[in-house]
């Protein structure tokens, strides 16, 4: 995929553990995400069944009030979730993709979707794609905003 270019695509169902973390919007704490982001790294090794031990992925969603986000790796199956950690399904879903290193990737797939008169899906979640051994910065993940699909409006 080219930068910038949005492209649709459906996951299937996916699995993931990982480390929460939960941000009030109006009392953000960024100390906290790397809290967070450093209890994912040095306890990854514990996770069973990782599918790409290359890359991590960092679901999130929120709301007027909190924001959460989870440091996970992608596994095969959910078994013996190490304590601190939760392990979560998410349903197969149509997304927005994009990479982008000199625009902010919400802007441009927020911008893609009111073009084709689509909405994004508040009851699912985005997610971030990471490689590690790259800086954490979402100009160097590929996005993956859910769409809302038709019968869900």
């Amino acid at each position: 995929m080219q930068n910038n270019q949005i492209e649709i695509v459906t996951l299937e169902e996916r699995h993931f553990v990982g480390v929460p973390v939960t941000n009030v919007f109006q009392r953000f704490d960024p100390e906290s995400i790397k809290e967070a982001n450093q209890v994912f790294l040095a306890r990854k090794s514990e996770i069973k069944g990782v599918l790409n031990q290359h890359e991590y992925v960092c679901p999130h969603f929120a709301n007027d009030v909190l924001f959460t986000y989870i440091y996970c790796m992608e596994v095969t199956r959910i078994e013996d979730v190490p304590k601190g950690m939760i392990g979560f399904s998410v349903p197969s879903q149509r997304y927005a993709k994009v990479r982008s290193i000199n625009e902010d990737p919400y802007a441009l797939i927020k911008s893609f979707l009111a073009e084709k008169s689509l909405d994004n899906n508040p009851r699912s979640l985005a997610l971030e794609v990471f490689r590690f051994g790259e800086e954490q910065h979402f100009n160097n993940a590929d996005i993956f905003v859910p769409i809302l699909r038709e019968e869900e409006f």
